[in-house]
């Protein structure tokens, strides 16, 4: 039997550059076998040539397509939302900075009628996320943009945002159960692994 009254977990990864969210939501996804949208997939081109030139987004930049994220959640959490409850293909996992409580807002629109939004904070030191930032290849953020996104970020709140702080000293597998296991706990979402 259906049960659809339990709104879709939807995790949403968050972090500065370096911190690993396309790693650990990769092995997310694949523990639990559920839908992965990769944030940065959605900019628009110009954002995307902005950053690669290495100049930083302004909030002018960021609302349409913070927009643009809110609304495929909303798309997919409604697809979703039919589905058995305690089926781990019911959930989303979605990569996005959101260094501001104003940008997470954003995303937290979504209808709480089909989905439960919770950020996923990866903490590190800025020293560990320059050494990982300056091991990328093919990534259109450069080291020298760190400074920039570490001075922009609010860090969430747990008093006020619905969030988990998993700190990234961990491999992105053992995060990533580290991180399924305490939205388990938290009764986030249903099913474990």
């Amino acid at each position: 039997m259906v049960n659809s009254s339990n709104p879709v977990p939807i995790l949403i990864l968050m972090g500065t550059a370096g911190c690993g969210k396309t790693s650990v939501a990769e092995q997310i996804q694949q523990l639990l076998h559920c839908e992965y949208i990769e944030g940065d997939a959605l900019h628009p081109e110009a954002n995307v040539l902005k950053m690669s030139k290495g100049e930083p987004l302004n909030d002018d930049d960021r609302w349409p397509w913070l927009r643009v994220i809110r609304d495929t959640l909303q798309e997919k959490a409604k697809d979703l939302y039919s589905q058995d409850n305690n089926q781990s293909e019911r959930a989303i996992v979605l990569t996005c900075s959101s260094l501001r409580k104003v940008y997470r807002d954003i995303m937290r629109e979504v209808s709480t009628e089909y989905a439960s939004v919770t950020f996923v904070y990866l903490k590190g030191t800025q020293e560990l996320l320059q050494e990982r930032i300056g091991g990328r290849k093919n990534h259109f953020m450069g080291a020298k943009m760190l400074e920039s996104q570490l001075a922009t970020l609010e860090v969430p709140d747990e008093t006020q945002e619905q969030v988990i702080v998993a700190d990234i000293r961990k491999d992105p597998l053992t995060l990533a159960k580290w991180i399924v296991e305490e939205a388990h706990q938290r009764k986030i979402i249903s099913f474990a692994v």
